[in-house]
């Protein structure tokens, strides 16, 4: 979809006419001829007549992923999207299906790291990878690579735990624990990357420790965190999964399991599934 059908679009779902939609930012015959693609916006009026409107700029953008977006990039997103069906699937064959497709198939060496630490802590085989593999991970994160704003390395990050050795692990999400609580105004699209760092950490050191003995001050610090958030639509999923193993932590495994009870009562049986048990 083009900038101009996406306007257009919206403006059909807003129940506007065109003289409405521009809003006063541009005339209304150059809105026209934006809408059939004989004219080009600028990101300034554009920008101006999303605000006008209260229109979701990530909903725009979405619109417009697929006409924009270069072709291998869409192939990335699509083994991705599969890889991840594939693993809320729980079947063995179709994930090992789909990681090969992404050995073969994809161009993103990020990507092939995470599909392959995934697979095997899925098969119980972290112990069967190449230290070279773990080496070229941790280049990763160096200080240069700006990792805590970098979404491919975030997802990198989040899907590699399992491989990370406690003090490395816990030496990493610390320093992403202090960027996060001295920042303010995070966007919300970057925030919810965060939070699902934080309740992947979460699970992992769940598994590790179970039964807990001690709580990680960062384990604390994350709890702290998710459920002092604002009430807000977008955060309530994390909101549960933290109360959920909150109670894990805390041995109230009757309490957890009403929880995921009612999760799935609802529909999430897919998330509850990837919880730890």
């Amino acid at each position: 979809m083009t900038i101009g059908e996406a306007l257009k679009q919206i403006r059909h779902e807003l129940y506007l006419t065109q003289e409405q939609m521009c809003a006063d930012v541009v005339t209304r015959s150059f809105y026209a001829k934006v809408e059939s693609g004989r004219n080009r916006i600028s990101a300034d009026k554009l920008t101006e007549i999303l605000f006008e409107h209260d229109i979701d700029i990530t909903y725009f953008y979405q619109l417009l992923r697929n006409t924009y977006s270069s072709q291998s990039k869409l192939k990335e997103n699509d083994l991705n999207q599969k890889m991840n069906q594939a693993f809320n699937s729980g079947k063995i064959e179709l994930i090992e299906q789909n990681y090969h497709k992404i050995l073969l198939q994809s161009n993103s060496s990020i990507l092939k790291l995470r599909a392959m630490i995934s697979v095997a802590n899925l098969k119980d085989e972290l112990n069967l990878i190449d230290p070279k593999v773990k080496e070229k991970l941790f280049v990763e994160f160096d200080e240069g690579a700006n990792w805590m704003t970098r979404p491919d390395l975030l997802r990198l990050f989040t899907d590699t735990m399992p491989l990370w050795d406690s003090s490395d692990l816990s030496f990493f999400i610390g320093r992403l624990l202090a960027k996060v609580q001295k920042e303010h105004n995070i966007p919300e699209l970057l925030q919810e990357r965060y939070l699902r760092v934080f309740e992947n950490y979460l699970a992992v050191y769940y598994k590790k420790n179970n039964p807990v003995k001690t709580i990680d001050v960062n384990v604390q610090k994350i709890f702290d965190y998710i459920l002092n958030l604002e009430p807000t639509v977008h955060f309530l999923l994390y909101k549960i999964a933290a109360v959920y193993l909150q109670n894990l932590f805390l041995g109230n495994k009757e309490e957890a399991q009403k929880i995921k009870d009612e999760m799935k009562k609802y529909g999430y049986q897919d998330i509850v599934k990837t919880w730890p048990k």
